[in-house]
């Protein structure tokens, strides 16, 4: 016996209730009254709210992979940059015979071990930290650093500061849109349930496969167990 699969996705609430009021609406208007006035008007009301929060969640969500992605390139460049700081330092370090006390400027350690955090923040920290660093030593009578100077790596911190400002406010932008979708996912739900209800009742004389057919054209799915034959004219079922 095929089995009715309410949507599960927000886009499927949205285009089953698109699809219902579209058939209810003509149907109405042929004298079939499949689903009532009441329900037409319900999905009337609801539906643009859906489709607009639908929407809004997939946009949200693709900005903040794309602002997840340049950020991710942006802190890539702050490494690269002071990794290549650090080596330039140690080598200057040994060529100058400098003391190793030197390192602490740069957040390196005595042994000239190279951090290696694993989150993007302690990478922009390290960074900042640095870039003052190089201020501190210059004060105590050290050249500055050079190749990459502390000043381009302030400058491509604040490229990946920035960027990491963005994805914060993706995110919230994208949960904005998921809580507004989150709102409405219930009512949605009960309205589709609501449809699904009269269609049964009101087409309870009819054969199973007549009553399939009509419903399909309400937005329904039905699934089918191994070996069943489908219904004909079944559409995208399974």
């Amino acid at each position: 016996m095929p089995k009715y699969k309410p949507p599960r996705s927000n886009l499927g609430r949205s285009s089953f209730l698109a699809q219902a009021l579209d058939t209810g609406t003509k149907d109405r208007t042929a004298g079939n009254n499949f689903i009532s006035q009441e329900s037409l008007d319900n999905i009337t009301n609801l539906l643009p709210s859906l489709e607009i929060a639908v929407s809004q969640v997939g946009s949200r969500l693709s900005v903040r992979a794309k602002e997840i992605r340049e950020r991710a390139s942006a802190v890539g460049k702050t490494k690269r940059y002071l990794r290549d700081l650090w080596v330039v330092l140690k080598r200057r370090v040994e060529r100058l015979e400098q003391p190793a006390e030197v390192l602490t400027y740069y957040q390196l350690p005595l042994d000239g071990l190279t951090p290696n955090p694993t989150a993007q923040d302690e990478w922009l920290m390290l960074a900042e930290q640095v870039v003052k660093g190089d201020d501190r030593a210059v004060l105590a009578g050290y050249p500055p650093m050079t190749n990459p100077s502390a000043a381009e790596l302030a400058e491509v911190l604040a490229a990946a500061k920035k960027e990491s400002h963005d994805v914060a406010m993706a995110d919230r932008e994208y949960d904005q849109a998921q809580e507004t979708m989150a709102a409405l996912r219930p009512q949605a739900a009960e309205l589709i349930a609501e449809v699904m209800a009269e269609l049964r009742f009101n087409l309870r004389k009819k054969d199973a496969p007549s009553q399939r057919r009509i419903m399909r054209s309400y937005g329904a799915h039905f699934s089918y167990l191994k070996g069943e034959p489908p219904d004909p004219d079944n559409g995208e079922d399974e």
